[in-house]
């Protein structure tokens, strides 16, 4: 049986194949259409600062994508476009990437190496380059989301096993797909170095004994931190009595400023990842998994990390873990918990004293989901609290912002 997360490999269909000019293609689709009938943070109004709408009880498209493969002897390519509508209706390339692997020597073992260039899912640990048709969640935690978001990069990638052991070793530009700052365009020179190096012992094809998968991930780089242009002196007219004239007690002069350089910060991560698969009989496949991150000054999509805004280092620390199991082929249940600190060393001034301030999101997840061939339909509970509330006192406070979501996805 399969293992739950592990069904497109190996569920699917065969899908035919083209030929075209010596490379075999394969195409493949996937579509995913949320309602979303309760949201706990919707308001019937706009964003007074951009005029967005503020509801979030709405039905849309997800994602819509589609795939192309090909592959050639031991060379191999891949096209991935993505459409959605969370803003407005958009297209990107999700995507795009070349490769060369050695095969191993016997059936059924992964290649030797491989080697792959161009934009593909950034190696970091199990959550972050997993691809969304195995993803049995409806999103990912929120310390991929804030630290590797969009989770694409472009780069140079080198991955292999032997024995047991599992290893890759990565170069990539350092500003992610869903960079927010920067939108995925490196504005410096510099690259993050990426590896993990872990292990698969898998046992389940003696009865009873779960396949378990390991790794240590590490990351380190360069951030950006954009100058400031120098400005020239001015002179500045208020008419502070309202009588249209000049008057010389009116006149303000404004000096200029030199300006700053614009300066690189290190930001560095360091993670471990643990997974253990089974199968029940009768009921089907299930799957345990935890994952934890520390990094610094990483945050480069939800509480943007930049020391030397701040004057001083970001510390951030993210975990997630939970449990998936199949209830026969039917059907499937699952939950998990994942908690996101952006600054561990968050503090305010309150009166004399420094109060500490955690900018801590949390979520747990629940879900249940029907399943026919490649067709899922999912029902998701996340209980989230968002730490950027305000008390009736004014004081930041944590806020409840839990979400009803209904999925229909179909793979093809």
């Amino acid at each position: 049986m399969v293992a739950a997360g592990a069904h497109s490999a190996s569920a699917d269909p065969l899908k035919p194949a083209t030929t075209a000019l010596g490379w075999d293609v394969n195409l493949d689709a996937l579509l995913q259409v949320d309602a979303v009938p309760y949201a706990q943070g919707s308001v019937d109004d706009l964003n007074p600062g951009n005029g967005e709408p503020l509801n979030e009880e709405t039905i849309l498209v997800r994602r819509a994508l589609l795939r192309a493969q090909a592959h050639r002897d031991k060379a191999f390519a891949s096209i991935e476009l993505e459409s959605n509508d969370l803003n407005g209706p958009v297209t990107r390339l999700l995507g795009a990437y070349v490769g060369w692997s050695e095969p191993a020597t016997h059936a059924g073992a992964p290649p030797i190496v491989t080697v792959v260039g161009g934009l593909f899912l950034i190696p970091f640990g199990a959550e972050v380059p997993t691809n969304l048709r195995d993803k049995p969640f409806l999103e990912v935690p929120t310390w991929a989301n804030a630290l590797f978001p969009g989770n694409y990069d472009g780069g140079v990638m080198a991955r292999g096993a032997y024995g047991v052991a599992r290893w890759t070793v990565a170069v990539t530009d350092g500003a992610p797909s869903g960079d927010l700052q920067w939108k995925g365009r490196d504005p410096q020179s510099s690259y993050d170095l990426i590896a993990r190096l872990g292990g698969v012992i898998d046992a389940r094809e003696t009865a009873g004994r779960p396949r378990v998968d390991f790794g240590i991930s590490v990351l380190t780089g360069k951030g950006f931190h954009p100058g400031i242009q120098p400005t020239k002196d001015s002179i500045v007219w208020v008419d502070a009595n309202g009588n249209g004239m000049v008057d010389p007690t009116e006149i303000i002069d404004v000096p200029g400023s030199p300006g700053e350089p614009s300066v690189s910060f290190s930001h560095d991560a360091i993670g471990g990842d643990a997974s253990v698969r089974w199968c029940l009989q009768g009921a089907g496949g299930g799957w345990a998994f935890a994952e934890g991150v520390i990094a610094k000054n990483l945050d480069r999509g939800l509480v943007y990390a930049d020391p030397i805004a701040g004057g001083r280092d970001v510390r951030e620390l993210g975990y997630s873990a939970g449990v998936v199991q199949d209830a026969t082929e039917w059907g499937q249940f699952g939950a998990r918990y994942d908690r996101y600190d952006a600054d561990r060393d968050a503090a305010t001034q309150g009166g004399l004293m420094f109060v500490q301030t955690k900018q801590i999101f949390s979520t747990l997840s629940v879900y249940g989901a029907l399943r026919w061939t490649t067709t899922r339909l999912q029902l998701q509970y996340d209980h989230n609290r968002n730490p950027f509330g305000l008390a009736d006192n004014g004081l930041p406070t944590t806020r409840g912002d839990d979400r009803l979501t209904i999925r229909a996805q179909v793979k093809w």
